[in-house]
């Protein structure tokens, strides 16, 4: 792979290209740096994680320079910091503040390629962080931003953004172009092509993003503002998730701060509630992503409020992605048909104008995705 990687950045160099590369760790490195740690501690410091799980895209660009310079290419390896990259937060959870272009631009003036190691940089105190899921993407986006490019590519393991995920949907099709807005909802609600605060990043900057696949030449999607199709009501992919819980908050009705106080004692605990509703006077429902365990937001909501919870677990969730949903009058109703046909049941939902979800059994999510892409027609050759 990172030969691959480096013929195809010595052919841009030769060419005349400027080349600033933004580099992850490579294969299983990241488990295995979680793995070492956890031999030694349980759990690991998160300072002294960030410093551990950085060496993995370190590792990364000092390789890929090595490679770049036995192909006769001039290229240099900087880590997050060496490439001016101020950051801000927690370990693990860091995210950009700044970054100071003249350290890489120094670099490109000198005819190197400068490969950047994503994931990282330092805060105002000189401590290294990590800027958790989605970092190198982010990483790369921001670089680009800084540096004035129109576009970054991002080359991943797939051919760009599909209507689906192909593991689940054979005859999944390429999305081309996508906005900003629609790329954000189909990442926020399973899609994992690019994480969804990189697609916000490039948003926020007008950074045109283009997925490609980093060894197979294919299709390829460009995320982008996409002003002409901006309120054509469509369905642009489907997305699902797995890993959804619902949580069922009994509190007193009498008391008008109630919620209010349940979401801020569930936000101290780190939880991220979702898809709410009040079905009745003194209770709360609401869903919860990931596998985490909600032992600890359960306790502390019985002794703060004295609220009594219920968790429902192998939940999953399926989601239509689009532009005007809720402008056109059929695309609610032929969900709701799809799911009442395949007799799945359906304990929460929310929809919105780019975005119907539906959370259901966890084994009924593959099932229906597949239903859901055929029933809207997405197996269409676009093209």
């Amino acid at each position: 792979m990172v030969g691959d990687v480096a013929t195809e950045v010595a052919s841009l160099a030769e060419a005349g290209a400027r080349v600033v590369l933004v580099v992850s760790a490579m294969g299983d490195t990241t488990d295995r740096l979680i793995a070492l740690a956890g031999e030694f501690a349980e759990p690991p410091s998160p300072r002294e994680l960030d410093q551990l799980m950085a060496t993995g895209e370190q590792v990364s660009a000092s390789v890929l320079a090595m490679a770049l310079a036995e192909r006769g290419v001039e290229a240099v390896s900087l880590s997050g910091d060496q490439a001016g990259i101020e950051v801000s937060g927690d370990p693990g959870a860091g995210t950009i503040v700044r970054i100071d272009p003249e350290k890489i631009i120094t670099r490109l003036r000198d005819a190197q390629v400068v490969v950047v190691a994503g994931f990282q940089g330092r805060d105002a105190n000189g401590e290294l962080l990590t800027l958790g899921r989605g970092g190198s993407d982010t990483t790369a986006v921001a670089l680009a931003a800084a540096l004035g490019g129109p576009e970054c590519e991002i080359c991943t393991d797939v051919h760009g953004v599909r209507t689906a995920d192909p593991r689940i949907v054979p005859d999944t099709q390429p999305v081309q172009e996508i906005s900003y807005d629609a790329m954000v909802e189909l990442a926020g609600v399973g899609a994992r092509v690019l994480h969804p605060r990189s697609v916000e990043l490039a948003r926020r900057h007008g950074v045109a993003v283009r997925v490609t696949h980093s060894s197979d030449p294919g299709p390829s999607t460009v995320v982008t503002g996409e002003p002409s199709l901006e309120g054509t009501p469509r369905v642009i992919g489907i997305a699902h998730e797995r890993d959804v819980r619902l949580v069922r908050v009994e509190v007193s009705a009498s008391e008008p701060d109630q919620y209010a106080r349940v979401l801020t004692t569930l936000a101290g605990c780190g939880v991220k509630p979702e898809n709410l509703s009040w079905p009745d006077p003194g209770e709360l429902r609401f869903t919860v992503r990931g596998s985490e365990p909600l032992g600890q937001p359960i306790t502390e909501l019985a002794v703060a409020l004295d609220a009594r919870s219920t968790v429902f677990e192998e939940l999953g969730s399926v989601s239509v992605v689009g532009t005007a949903l809720l402008d056109a009058p059929g695309f609610l109703p032929e969900l709701l048909r799809v799911l009442a046909d395949h007799r799945v049941t359906v304990p929460a939902m929310t929809t919105s104008q780019s975005r119907l979800t539906a959370v259901i059994p966890a084994d009924a999510v593959d099932t229906t995705v597949r239903a859901l892409h055929e029933s809207f027609g997405l197996a269409e050759d676009r093209t």
